[in-house]
């Protein structure tokens, strides 16, 4: 038996062991036994033999359903929709809601179902009127809501998805300040290629006005006002993210390092850098700082200054420039040390330095919503010091 097939049966066989020991309950209980249909061992047979096509015409031709036997049903269509068979999870769904003996409760989640294969299958204009016809029926179903959320993230269509947004945010009773203020961002973003800036700041205020230290809109703001050469008010937002969003820090070093070179202060940065370090330990500050330091006043001055960094706090990217700074000054291109850094520069190449606080997700690219689980503002950047010299 395949290990696919395998992994098919388990759900199904757990589904009809549960199915057995609620007959068996009622048997004991003195209540009606009632069996399966024959023909679902026959369907069941075909899922066997690997032949899914025969067991949905089986399926589907069932006259009664219970809430048993629509469970087995459910737990077949997810399967086929998650082993990437959608067209016959739509098939086997589409059977169940044309069933007439279905209950509004089995009908209202057999079209939930219906609603996730669409979507799979990206058909992302049936999902939707299928959500839409959910919430005409139930304006709290928050399955519904949030798929239909999910469906306008994905059209971006970002002034519908806020609507949902505070249409869940009273159904759980739960802030989506958050998610509202990306919305907002991503508006602003549309509006800005537009080259519409007073509707990118109009977007950028609302933002703000959802979440305060929306660190995204404020390092937007920031950067609309460097466009303008406005650099002192760039400047002064980029700083503001120090106590609003200090996770976005290391976004802004290049930006912010440029504001302060058009105003000729860049010894400036460097100062407010050292302050930053003393206060959040992020290693981009540490090479930002070692560079510039580098750049204005030598390697030693940035040997010197890396060397108590690392010292004080390892880090194999602190390592690594240190080799680096130490091996130009040297001019050794052949020796240990650059066997060492060379080493060095293949195991870092392509390590993650952001993750995902929700799912896990790693890479080396930052995202304000997460390629994993979609979670808004779960990327953050890897803090070497508090994870270890692996990564």
């Amino acid at each position: 038996m395949s290990l696919t097939l395998l992994w098919l049966l388990l759900p199904i066989a757990a589904v009809s062991g549960w199915y057995i020991a609620r007959l068996e309950y009622k048997k004991n209980s003195k209540k009606t036994l009632v069996n399966l249909p024959q023909d679902y061992f026959k369907g069941l047979n075909y899922i066997l033999n690997e032949q899914p096509d025969k067991a949905i015409d089986i399926f589907m031709k069932l006259s009664e359903l219970d809430e048993s036997t629509f469970e087995i049903h459910l737990a077949l269509g997810g399967l086929f929709r998650r082993r990437g068979e959608v067209d016959r999870a739509i098939r086997l769904h589409q059977g169940l809601i044309n069933k007439p003996s279905l209950s509004t409760e089995l009908h209202t989640q057999a079209l939930q179902e219906l609603a996730f294969d669409y979507i799979g299958a990206g058909l992302l204009d049936r999902a939707e009127d299928l959500c839409l016809e959910l919430i005409d029926v139930d304006a709290n179903n928050l399955v519904a809501l949030n798929l239909l959320r999910d469906i306008y993230e994905q059209e971006k269509e970002w002034f519908r998805a806020i609507d949902l947004a505070r249409k869940i945010a009273v159904c759980k009773n739960k802030s989506q300040s958050l998610i509202i203020a990306h919305y907002y961002c991503e508006i602003a973003l549309q509006a800005l290629s537009k080259n519409d800036l007073a509707q990118t700041n109009r977007m950028l205020s609302k933002a703000l006005q959802e979440q305060h230290n929306c660190g995204r809109a404020i390092m937007l703001r920031a950067q609309l006002e460097q466009q303008s050469g406005d650099y002192n008010s760039a400047i002064k937002s980029y700083k503001w993210l120090e106590t609003k969003a200090p996770e976005c820090l290391s976004e802004i070093l290049d930006e912010l390092k440029k504001c302060y070179q058009a105003i000729g202060q860049k010894e400036k940065m460097v100062a407010y850098l050292k302050h930053l370090i003393h206060d959040h330990h992020g290693i981009e500050l540490v090479l930002t700082t070692a560079r510039m330091l580098k750049e204005d006043e030598g390697d030693d001055a940035a040997l010197a200054f890396l060397s108590d960094e690392v010292s004080a706090r390892p880090s194999l990217r602190g390592v690594q420039y240190l080799l680096e700074l130490h091996l130009a000054k040297i001019n050794d291109e052949n020796g240990h040390l650059a066997v060492i850094k060379s080493s060095l520069d293949m195991l870092l190449k392509n390590k993650p330095v952001y993750h995902c606080s929700c799912c896990g997700f790693t890479g080396v690219d930052m995202h304000w919503c997460c390629p994993g689980c979609k979670t808004w503002s779960s990327i953050k950047p890897i803090n070497e010091f508090q994870w270890g010299a692996s990564i």
